[in-house]
């Protein structure tokens, strides 16, 4: 136990790196730590596909400061370039439309979370011969405050839906945003405007599709009005609420993200609450509604999470980080079967402001790694397992 306060209070008083690229420490938690990518403006997200169909998951990243995109070759990291001039980018999604083993990208670019001030550009990305080269970028349609993008499953048999969640609705303002958030659905082919759902209020920060049940795909929402599970039909989908999550007055209301996980056959909910909170709250389904257990409440700005069997005992760990003051990044591990006690572990402090973290293989050793982006730290680190196989 000394030897690890006495690493604790060393590094409480080892400033901060100098730059993004100086090599983050190695954390205690049975991950190896490399930076990927540095010198970014505003690390946001992270995609993971295989862009040049070597079975390998490459690593698209979304800096919000950059006029361009950019993806990284797994496993050198070398940088290419999907698109220029394309200005303040937020979100994208993959899925291979027409089944050449190369997915297409759809993105959402030119955003302002003023509705006034914001073009909200929705377009889809396509590859040529040669992935490594630019892409053809092809508008589908601009809405005001586009912050998520995510292809959908909705007709069986059929290409996936994109989704497209704005920020927040026309006319709203800061920092309460009352108002109406519409979200809204394109069939690939006439890429047509299908609104899906017009109840939802303030800011909508996440929208997370998920196959609820076998085979039948239905997508969660967070916002200022908390969890909701939207049901496909004609029209505007069914909304099923799920929590109110956080209870104080907006802008500090609802949640802010949401992933869903197993311990064995149980599922769970895993959110960050409120907006851009500061909470890490597990939701339990039990016979008598979900139960609702904060397993964080020390975040600042909380934005990435994640939810991945790190250590293959068919129990799911949750992984959060957060982008405001002495960042850290977490993996929260379930203590017990029904899932009532969660013990933290820190990844990392001060290496990256997790914007995003995502889980996969990205090593090819058969064991999921974690990569997290910075938005203050302005880079990419990967955590790869350590250790006995």
């Amino acid at each position: 136990m000394l030897p690890v306060l006495l690493v604790l209070l060393l590094s409480l008083q080892s400033p901060a790196p100098a730059a993004p690229a100086t090599p983050p420490p190695p954390p205690a938690s049975g991950f190896t730590a490399t930076t990927l990518v540095s010198g970014l403006g505003l690390g946001y997200q992270l995609v993971l596909a295989d862009l040049n169909r070597d079975t390998r998951l490459d690593v698209i990243v979304v800096d919000e400061r950059a006029q361009d995109l950019a993806w990284y070759e797994n496993p050198t990291w070398e940088r290419h370039v999907l698109a220029t001039a394309v200005s303040r980018v937020i979100n994208l999604d993959t899925h291979d439309l027409d089944g050449d083993g190369i997915p297409e990208i759809a993105m959402a670019h030119h955003f302002e979370t003023v509705p006034a001030r914001s073009v909200g550009q929705v377009v889809l990305l396509t590859h040529g011969e040669d992935p490594r080269q630019p892409w053809t970028v092809r508008p589908i349609d601009t809405v005001p405050t586009a912050h998520r993008v995510r292809w959908m499953r909705v007709e069986s048999g059929k290409a996936p839906w994109l989704l497209v969640a704005p920020f927040a609705g026309a006319g709203v303002l800061a920092p309460t945003y009352e108002g109406r958030t519409p979200i809204f659905a394109y069939r690939p082919g006439t890429w047509t405007r299908q609104r899906i759902s017009s109840t939802l209020t303030g800011i909508v920060h996440s929208i997370h599709p998920v196959e609820w049940t076998p085979g039948r795909w239905q997508m969660l929402t967070a916002s200022f009005d908390g969890v909701q599970r939207l049901v496909p039909k004609e029209g505007e989908w069914t909304h099923v609420p799920i929590t109110s999550g956080n209870l104080e007055p907006c802008p500090r209301c609802g949640t802010s993200e949401v992933k869903v996980g197993r311990l064995g056959a149980r599922r769970f909910l895993a959110t960050i609450e409120p907006f851009h909170g500061n909470l890490v709250a597990i939701y339990l389904d039990r016979p008598a509604g979900w139960e609702r257990l904060v397993i964080e409440r020390a975040m600042s700005n909380g934005h990435a999470l994640a939810v991945a069997d790190l250590d293959g005992d068919g129990n799911d760990e949750v992984v959060a980080s957060f982008r405001g003051k002495n960042p850290r990044v977490s993996v929260y591990r379930a203590t017990d079967a029904t899932g009532t006690r969660w013990t933290p572990t820190v990844l990392s402090q001060d290496t990256v402001a997790g914007a995003d973290c995502k889980v996969a293989d990205l090593t090819a050793d058969g064991r999921p790694d974690i990569v997290c982006s910075g938005a203050s730290t302005g880079n990419v680190v990967l955590f790869t397992a350590s250790g006995p196989r």
